[in-house]
């Protein structure tokens, strides 16, 4: 670089000599060009440099051509053609008389920029916006290129350079919920963002921001009603946790009781047992005082046609939600059994709830949850 500052004064004031006024000159560059320094062709108010390995051609001082290695250079006579070995090449004819060099020699030496690599031999080639030669002194990282702490990093069609990006995605009208199974219930999906409303059921203030992470499956929440398993599990009910069968379910058994999103777990352990009444059916429960919502186990007596010890919540035709289901763990999941004599079998006692498997000799549903 310094021969070639040292060559390039020489001609000019060689030139001068002679009286005339050059009108291309010539640089070899092999770093970053930014906007201020007017050479950066593609630089914008995102990109604010590009990296350039060639020779630079000026015309009457001003910025002309960008030559770009690797390219090859053709003599005919006393004039250069500059020819790019690139996709979308450049292509420029000089002659001499154009230059500030005395003889053609001195001109095609004096434009052959090698742009050695850093590291000795080595050629490195790096996209913007990193920087560093991955040397010891000056290792490969990316540039701050004018980036504030306020910037990210923005993909602009052809390189990632520092940006502002404008958040679109933020939703500005989030409807207001009581908790998650409200949400739900109006038809928010798991995962979505709303606002917890004026009396909400986890106690915090008004507007606060919460994320629907799903409902009905643990004692922390209301039960739901669902039409099947897959629509238990598009609402965020995982295998292995309650739901209640709506008014429209897939069984064919009557609304309200209580089954599991079907997981085979046959090699569970009941961690704990909840005893809940007896009832003939819901009239007989609500007779008793008990309310909407409740759960309770239906007698053998019972005018649904279901198992002894099945369980259901007092329902209407009408209901969404019952009370949430009454256990000692929340990821508690109950095993699987043919019948109650396979459940006692395995080692579980009298009144503990376990889940119907496939082909029980009740003929109800696989996941019915069925107390001994």
């Amino acid at each position: 670089m310094y021969r070639f500052v040292i060559v390039i004064i020489f001609f000019v004031s060689a030139f001068v000599a002679k009286g005339q006024t050059p009108t291309f000159t010539f640089k070899c560059v092999c770093d970053y060009l930014t906007a201020a320094d007017t050479n950066c062709d593609i630089c914008t108010s995102t990109l604010q440099s590009r990296f350039f390995k060639g020779l630079l051609i000026y015309k009457n001082g001003v910025a002309h051509k960008w030559i770009e290695q690797p390219y090859t250079i053709i003599q005919n006579f006393d004039a250069l053609t500059f020819k790019e070995l690139i996709p979308g090449a450049e292509t420029i004819r000089i002659e001499l008389r154009g230059t500030a060099f005395d003889s053609i020699a001195q001109f095609r030496d004096s434009v052959l920029c090698p742009c050695a690599g850093g590291i000795g031999e080595i050629d490195i080639a790096v996209d913007t916006p990193i920087i560093g030669n991955g040397t010891i002194g000056n290792p490969i990282t990316i540039g701050q290129f004018g980036a504030d702490t306020t910037m990210f990093l923005n993909w602009n069609g052809v390189h990632w350079y520092p940006a502002n990006v404008k958040q679109t995605w933020v939703t500005n009208d989030l409807p207001y919920y009581l908790n998650d199974g409200d949400a739900i219930s109006s038809g928010w999906p798991v995962g979505k963002t709303y606002l917890l409303a004026q009396g909400n059921t986890l106690a915090m203030p008004v507007g606060m921001w919460k994320t629907v992470i799903g409902c009905g499956f643990d004692c922390a929440n209301p039960i739901r009603f669902y039409a099947s398993d897959a629509a238990a599990t598009a609402a965020g009910i995982p295998p292995g946790q309650q739901y209640a069968t709506s008014v429209t379910n897939i069984y064919g058994i009557l609304y309200g009781f209580v089954r599991a999103v079907y997981a085979e777990l046959d090699s569970d352990t009941l961690q704990c047992s909840s005893l809940l009444p007896e009832y003939i059916d819901d009239p007989d429960a609500i007779a008793d005082g008990a309310a909407i919502g409740e759960h309770y186990t239906v007698t053998t007596s019972n005018p649904y046609g279901a198992p002894a010890g099945c369980e259901r919540v007092v329902s209407t035709s009408s209901t969404t939600e019952g009370e949430a289901p009454d256990c000692c763990d929340i990821d508690a999941t109950l095993p699987y059994y043919y019948d109650d004599a396979a459940a006692i079998a395995a080692g579980l006692s009298a009144d503990n709830y376990y889940l119907l498997s496939v082909s029980n000799p009740y003929g109800w549903p696989r996941s019915t949850k069925k107390r001994i």
